[in-house]
This record gives C-alpha cells, sequence and structure tokens, in this order.
C-alpha cells in the first residue's frame, strides 16, 4: 500500500482528514508532531531538505502512532 493509499484509509476509518504540513523547525532535534484538530488531524514534519523525500519515514511514524490511537505526540532524535 502506498503512503496515499494509506493515509486516505486513515481518512475513512478516524472520520476526519488527515492533512500534512512541511515544517521547517530551528530545533535540530525535533522531527515532527501529531495534533488532533476539531476537524482534521495534522501531521507535521521536518522538512529541512527541499526535493529529498526521507520525510516519508517521519509521516510514516506518525501515522503509525495515530492508528494506534494516539491524538497528539512530538517526535524527536534521540539525543
Amino acid at each position: 500500500m502506498t503512503l496515499d493509499e494509506r493515509l486516505r484509509a486513515a481518512e475513512r476509518r478516524l472520520g476526519k482528514r488527515i492533512v500534512l504540513r512541511g515544517v521547517r523547525e530551528p530545533d535540530p532535534q525535533w522531527r515532527g508532531r501529531l495534533t488532533e484538530r476539531r476537524s482534521h488531524f495534522l501531521l507535521e514534519y521536518r522538512d529541512a531538505t527541499v526535493g529529498f523525500f526521507w520525510h516519508h519515514d517521519i509521516i510514516r511514524e506518525l501515522l503509525d502512532l495515530l492508528e494506534q490511537g494516539e491524538t497528539a505526540a512530538v517526535l524527536r532524535d534521540e539525543e
């Protein structure tokens, strides 16, 4: 299943849209965040290098958390 297919299937199961947003965060340890909003779930991911798709792993990790029932989370690199 592609990432897009997985996102659409999760939206159907959860009954809310999932919005992805790339963020340029100055904190080098910050990787991503999951937030529940009234009308959607917001998955924000570190988008430091334009043109590369390494952020797909961050999106998958946030989606894993959402599918496990989490509605708020912050991902950080290990120190």
